[in-house]
Order: C-alpha cells, then structure tokens, then sequence
C-alpha cells in the first residue's frame, strides 16, 4: 500500500515539473543556426510561413545593421509569430572568419515582393525647385487670424476655368531656403504641409471652398497645390538605378534624426525616382591619427547608419521616412539607392 502510494506521488510530482517548464520552453522558442545560402525572406517564409515580414525582422533587431549581411553562425529564436536575432555578448568566443562561410547577400523577391510600411500620414511637405502655386488662399467668411477644419475660405486661382466644385488642394507655406550640404549651392524653398481643402461652390471668378483637414496653424496667403493623400502605406520596390546622394533637409528641426523621422533628399522622378525606392544612409568611415601614420590614406566602406523608403518625390528632390536606424542621422549624410 505504502508503496503504491508512493508511486502516485512520485508521477503527480513529474507531471507537476513537466507541466511548470512548459511556458518557459514555449517562451524560449527553437533556436535556429544561421547557414550558408540563408536568407532573411527565406527563413521568414519556412518559420512563420510569411516571406514579407523579413523588413519587419530587420527592424526590429538592431543586430542585423544592413539587410544585405547575415552570416552563417548567426542564430535566430523562432517564437510564436516572430523571429529574434540572439545577439553575440562580448564574453562570448568569436569565431574566426571561414572563407567557405561568405556573405549571405538578402534580395528582395522577384514575385513575392509586396511589403507594406506604415508611414506618417501627416504631411511631410516638400522642397520647392520649379513648381509653381496653382492659387493661393486669400481670405475667409470671418475675421479669424487662424484657420482651421471646417472653415470655409475664399481661393484665388491662376487658372480658374480649369477648377471644378469637388476638386481638392493641398495648402502649403514657406520657410527657409535649403543650399546643398556638400556644395553650399541654392536647391529650393522649403514648404509645410499645412493641410487641404476642397472646392464647394464656383460663382464667376470667387472660389469658395471648405477646409478638409489641417496638420498645422492655416492663415491667409497659404498657397495652393496639387493634393496628394496622406499615404497608409508604401509598396517596397527596387530603384532603377543605384543612384547616389545627401540628405539635404528634414521636417523636424532636430539636430540629428532616427527612426519614424522624415527627411529630404537631393534626388528626385528626374532620376527615376519613385515611391516605395528603398536607400541606405551611410557616412565614411573615419580612420584615427595613430592608423594614417603607420599605414597612411586607407579607403574604407561606409559606415551603414539606417535605411529609410521614399514617401513623395518631385521633379528633383524626395521625401523619405527613416525605418531602420542603428546610429544618429544627420543632414549631409549619404544615400544610395537599392536596387536588387
């Protein structure tokens, strides 16, 4: 009896013990070892069944700073709907490099290749280079300084017979003149985004229209231009050509920028620009003192800082949301296209 009792004991203590470690394996997900010929879209694709979280895992795991470079050895945690980067501490043993162990090179699939981003949707505004007003918001039904939604405005257009009761503007205002960082030269005049209107009625040369929505304080004088939607999402897709560049602006006057920040670059749809165009930001390397006198001038890559994909772009400049920042980002700082 006594013994019979003890066995029940025993296997109520096991499944006790086995049922506790359960959450905790469960948590701790199945580690992975990256190996050659890996990819990130491929181990999305085979761990979570969804080829086009791979943007997703990039940015959220500061370990992995350019999505063109993983590397055999690396391992990953396979956990219940998303995949981990483990990162290498500093006590650990570094393997030495394994000339059969190259680069693992990510691209974006051939068919597979819809990936959404979310942006801002608060009007980024643009740089103003050879685009001119198409009106300008000369006054309102009451004696308020600033405007807002819901107010209804009176436009003055530079070709009235082409507008129409429903069509929409967008309103803007300027600021300061923006010189390039790298040569000092005049690129434009920066514009906000103040928000956007629609036409209500056409009575001979007086156009009335209604405020839709604002992103910033609207007053008399705001010009007029073609309206573009906020945009919910962006389609990554490959640029043209591996074009080159500099940051030369940002919306948010901040000394340095990051993730979720907006910035304007010097290229635009003159260069084959378009939305949804993927660049990295990068900076030369810079070599210290102590190495240029032993071994003199050496040319390193660029340091990789983020990446960021373009929102908006006009004849010769671009807007773009930063999406992956592994250091600050500064004005003056290089771009280059993707295009594989």
């Amino acid at each position: 009896m006594t013994q019979t009792i003890f066995r029940w004991l025993s296997l109520l203590i096991l499944l006790t013990i086995m049922t506790t470690a359960l959450p905790a394996f469960a948590e701790e997900g199945q580690i992975y070892t990256i190996k050659k010929g890996d990819t990130l879209w491929g181990l999305s694709k085979k761990f979570i069944d969804d080829p086009d979280y791979w943007p997703q895992m990039w940015s959220n795991n500061p370990d992995i700073t350019n999505p063109h470079l993983i590397f055999p050895g690396q391992k990953i945690r396979v956990l219940d709907g998303r995949l981990e980067i483990i990162p290498a501490y500093p006590d650990a043993p570094i393997a030495e490099p394994q000339e059969e162990q190259p680069v693992v090179t990510e691209t974006i699939p051939e068919t597979e290749g819809v990936i959404q981003f979310k942006s801002t949707g608060s009007g980024a505004g643009f740089i103003l280079t050879t685009e001119t007003p198409l009106g300008i918001l000369v006054d309102s039904v009451d004696n308020r300084v600033l405007l807002t939604k819901g107010d209804m405005v009176f436009l003055r257009m530079v070709t009235p017979d082409s507008v129409t009761v429903g069509d929409s503007y967008g309103l803007f205002s300027r600021d300061d003149s923006i010189k390039h960082p790298q040569t000092g030269k005049p690129i434009g005049t920066m514009m906000h985004n103040l928000g956007y209107l629609q036409v209500t009625e056409i009575n001979e040369n007086t156009i009335t229209a209604k405020i839709s929505g604002v992103f910033r304080e609207v007053t008399r004088g705001a010009e007029l231009f073609e309206y573009s939607p906020g945009r919910r999402d962006l389609t990554l897709q490959r640029a043209a050509e591996a074009h080159q560049g500099y940051i030369i602006a940002t919306r948010d006057e901040k000394h340095f920028q990051g993730s979720n920040d907006i910035i304007f670059i010097d290229r635009g749809s003159d260069d084959a620009l378009a939305s949804g165009n993927l660049f990295y930001i990068s900076r030369p390397r810079k070599v210290s003192d102590e190495i240029l006198k032993k071994v003199g001038e050496v040319k390193l890559p660029d340091e990789v800082l983020g990446a960021a994909v373009i929102i908006e772009v006009k004849a010769k400049t671009a807007s773009a949301l930063i999406i992956k920042s592994v250091d600050a980002m500064y004005i003056g700082d290089r771009i280059t296209m993707v295009t594989n």
